[in-house]
């Protein structure tokens, strides 16, 4: 994943934040907005894990969205990981992340 296509600023976050367009699982929530291209902003709460695991889990994320192709996304996404999302095994993950990004591109909410 490019370095363009991430959301790094504390502003950039709220803005998609405060959109309050989302699509909740029982493990990720997925804040969106649309946009001209596709940016996504990954947050792992500090209460988790270090930030060895942290950075791990956002690694994982990376690494399954360039399975995907997110290039045709055209959203603004913060992605925040709730406990549940930890302790799923990486087959189930990459599962979770490409459901919840099916239910983004037909515009279905909750």
């Amino acid at each position: 994943m490019k370095k363009e296509n991430r959301l790094k600023k504390n502003w950039e976050f709220q803005d998609v934040i405060n959109n309050k367009k989302q699509i909740v699982t029982k493990s990720l929530i997925l804040y969106y907005k649309s946009f001209n291209i596709f940016q996504i902003g990954i947050s792992v709460p500090k209460k988790f894990s270090n930030a060895v695991k942290r950075n791990y889990y956002r690694r994982q994320i990376k690494s399954i969205l360039n399975k995907i192709n997110y290039k045709e996304i055209k959203f603004q996404i913060v992605l925040i990981l709730r406990k549940g999302f930890l302790n799923l095994s990486f087959q189930e993950k990459e599962n979770e992340i490409i459901k919840i990004f099916r239910r983004l591109g037909s515009g279905e909410k909750n």
